[in-house]
C-alpha cells in the first residue's frame, strides 16, 4: 500500500498465479504482469513445480525468455 507512486509501502503482496485464472482489474492483475521478466521470481517457482504453465502465454516456466539475469545458481558440495 503506497501513498505516492514509487514511494515507501506498508504492504506489498505479489500474487504470481491463481491456478490458470487470469484477473485484470485496476488494482489486481493475476498472473503478476511482470512475472515473466523476473528470473528471481520464476526460477524458485519452477523449483517448486516444474509443470506450472504461465496462463498468458501457456508456456512452461522453463520455456520463458528472460530480460532479467539477476539470478546466480549455486551448487552445494
Amino acid at each position: 500500500i503506497r501513498k505516492e507512486r514509487w514511494g515507501p509501502r506498508t504492504l506489498d503482496v505479489d500474487i504470481l498465479l491463481y491456478g490458470e485464472e487470469m484477473i485484470d482489474l485496476p488494482k489486481l492483475s493475476v498472473p503478476h504482469r511482470r512475472m515473466n521478466e523476473r528470473e528471481f521470481v520464476v526460477i524458485p517457482l519452477n523449483d517448486i513445480d516444474a509443470n506450472v504453465l504461465e496462463p498468458r502465454s501457456m508456456l512452461k516456466l522453463t520455456d520463458l525468455d528472460f530480460v532479467d539475469d539477476s539470478v546466480t545458481r549455486y551448487k552445494y558440495v
